[in-house]
């Protein structure tokens, strides 16, 4: 006879699996407690639950009008048991779904991030597509819970996977991926099922309720592991020291103090492709050489004494492509330069690429500052003048540095007394987690005496850039229907530096489209922000905002991609930083309510199929040409 008329469905998982004899389903004792029914699914074997009998058994059930009894119906489970509660809740239409830390499938070809089950990959069938994909479950659930842990690479890709309106995420942070085990020790598992049984639950007060996770060692380990794996010396720094108050014997925290001081002196790392060792070779006499129109194409940086180069001073000026070194003829004139200088590299007028590429090497000014004359940048690709318009514009970025030297533009070879040539501290690719040095410069340095004004919520827009600086089609519906959750509409190019960075210092919470703006925020949003970029191009590096997030402020940015089409720019055969991104606007509005930066009721105001077609006939009249993109998988 049910006990009560709301039913808890549960998985076991791979922990569960022939824990108890005779066999007991998860969860049993805790679910009766509370006065709430069970049906629990006891698996024999660690196969995710991908046999013919589980959907046989729930179909059967359903048929037999065995769900009808009740008022709820509840799947829930972890990991393993996740999976199969999601996956399967689809056989009980109307279901809700309670998971934690879940993998969506291990289907290689839909998840090839998940590599840590290898034998239940090989073992079990995760090529046939009946119930393979639990994302496909979500339309039909009436809801679903998600709790992980975002510092679990894997479990956040597969949530990542779960934005729809019906999901609510709720991030438990330095948890692990065994999370549900850390709420029981926080004391609050009984409390969290009851509040689910009973329909009441709410995530911010349940984060509240784990406040005694402090007292957790497992937690604390993970804590002090999470940031100094995302290199941040400082946050790592005061954990360690309030750690050590409460655990002053902890043999973890010896292990975590060497690792920081590692990570806290980059010079004493080893040279390695993502962690650069903050190197700054000095040499005399060297001769900076920029790029001429007889050498090589983008031939450029600094030549040693008898001619040799110096690879410390190639500049990347992609992920995979970087400047060759330059030839000197001897009939070339060389101009000398006495006293101490520091070597910085190109000068590039783009905005975006002068923070990639132009402040790579100014985190040396901590060591060399007060024994420089100058700082010595290359015009890029050898333009003179356009170095210097660029210069110009860019002294107010120097002005909010407090750089106390000039800077010059390097014309012709030249032969300077004595050079520091710096290791680049940012950039592309791995780079763009910057050096501990390079992110306490620009974290510490860098506007420090603007004070934040502005709104909490921040959007970022493009909308009042130049056509050929790309974009999204429509920008204008984001924007307005943001304006009406509260965001401060905010167009950058529109204010000088100072506002910019008193805006960034203010906002808790961000949304932006990909581009430099957003490479600028990091440097300036406090600890832990909500940040979410919305990609406006097919070919956006995502993974080039999280590193940088992660690493600058402490946070995983959360990343929407609803794009259907590409409009690429009259001429153009491939997306580039000029093409417009045409959105799925409802879908955009359905995952930003799923990820709580807009409510969840929030109705948006979408233009009709008529305004869309408008705005497109508006594109193509101007040359552009549409490439739509194929569905997403699930």
């Amino acid at each position: 006879m049910r006990r009560a008329p709301v039913l808890f469905v549960t998985f076991d998982n791979l922990g569960s699996v022939g824990e108890y004899d005779p066999p007991q389903p998860w969860l049993h004792m805790r679910v009766q407690k509370l006065g709430f029914s069970i049906l629990g699914l006891i698996a024999r074997r660690k196969d995710w639950y991908r046999n013919a009998d589980t959907p046989m058994l729930l179909t059967c059930l359903q048929e037999a009008g065995f769900f009808e009894q009740f008022e709820r119906v509840i799947f829930t489970g972890t990991s393993m048991g996740g999976y199969a509660a999601l996956t399967y809740s689809r056989l009980v239409p109307g279901a809700e779904v309670a998971i934690f830390s879940p993998q969506t499938t291990l289907n290689q070809q839909i998840t090839p991030f998940e590599a840590r089950f290898k034998y239940a990959l090989r073992k079990w069938d995760w090529d046939s597509p009946a119930f393979l994909d639990a994302t496909e479950a979500v339309p039909k659930a009436a809801r679903v819970l998600l709790f992980y842990d975002p510092f679990v690479p894997e479990d956040r890709a597969h949530a990542q996977r779960l934005l729809h309106p019906n999901v609510t995420h709720v991030k438990c942070r330095h948890f692990g991926h065994r999370a549900l085990r850390q709420v029981k020790a926080c004391g609050v598992l009984e409390d969290l099922f009851g509040a689910i049984g009973a329909g009441t639950f709410e995530a911010t007060a349940f984060v509240r309720s784990l406040s005694h996770r402090r007292n957790l060692r497992p937690w604390r380990k993970a804590l002090l592991s999470n940031v100094t794996a995302a290199r941040h010396p400082q946050l790592a720094k005061v954990a360690l020291e309030r750690l050590q108050a409460l655990d002053p014997d902890a043999v973890y925290l010896e292990k975590a103090r060497t690792r920081l001081e590692k990570l806290d002196n980059p010079r004493a790392e080893q040279h390695q492709k993502a962690r650069l060792n903050g190197r700054i070779t000095t040499e005399s006499r060297a001769i900076v050489v920029p790029e001429r129109p007889h050498d090589t194409a983008l031939a450029s940086g600094v030549l040693l004494a008898g001619g040799r180069y110096c690879a410390q001073s190639r500049t990347w000026i992609r992920a995979t492509k970087f400047t060759p070194p330059p030839t000197l003829s001897n009939e070339e004139l060389i101009d000398t330069l006495a006293g101490n200088h520091l070597f910085a590299g190109h000068l590039r007028g783009h905005f975006g690429h002068f923070l990639v590429e132009s402040t790579a090497r100014l985190w040396a000014l901590a060591a060399v500052e007060g024994e420089i004359d100058s700082v010595l940048y290359l015009p890029y690709r050898g333009k003179v003048r356009k170095a210097r318009r660029a210069l110009k514009a860019l002294s107010p970025f120097f002005d909010q540095l407090e750089l106390s030297v000039p800077v010059k533009i390097i014309e012709r070879p030249t032969q300077v007394e004595t050079l520091h040539i710096p290791e680049l501290g940012f950039g592309w690719g791995e780079r763009y987690a910057g050096t501990p040095d390079y992110r306490h410069l620009m974290r510490n340095r860098l506007g420090r005496r603007v004070k934040a004004e502005g709104a909490e919520r921040l959007y970022i827009s493009r909308a009042r850039l130049p056509p050929h600086r790309g974009g999204v089609l429509g920008e204008h519906v984001i924007e307005a229907n943001l304006a009406r959750q509260g965001y401060e509409i905010f167009h950058p190019e529109l204010h000088p530096l100072e506002v910019q960075i008193a805006r960034y210092k203010a906002a808790r919470q961000v949304v932006a489209l990909d581009g430099s703006a957003l490479h600028l925020a990091a440097f300036f949003l406090p600890p832990a922000p909500r940040v979410c970029l919305i990609l406006r191009r097919s070919r956006a590096n995502a993974a080039d905002y999280i590193r940088q997030y992660e690493a600058f402020c402490d946070t995983t940015p959360d990343v929407i991609d609803v794009i259907s089409k590409d409009w690429l720019v009259a001429g153009s055969k491939r997306v580039d930083f000029r093409s417009v991104g045409q959105l799925d606007f409802g879908a955009l509005f359905d995952q930003l309510k799923a990820l709580h930066y807009v409510d969840r009721n929030f109705a948006p105001d979408l233009p009709d199929a008529r305004e869309i077609e408008a705005l497109e006939e508006d594109l193509a009249a101007r040359g552009s040409r549409a490439v739509a993109l194929p569905a997403p998988h699930g």
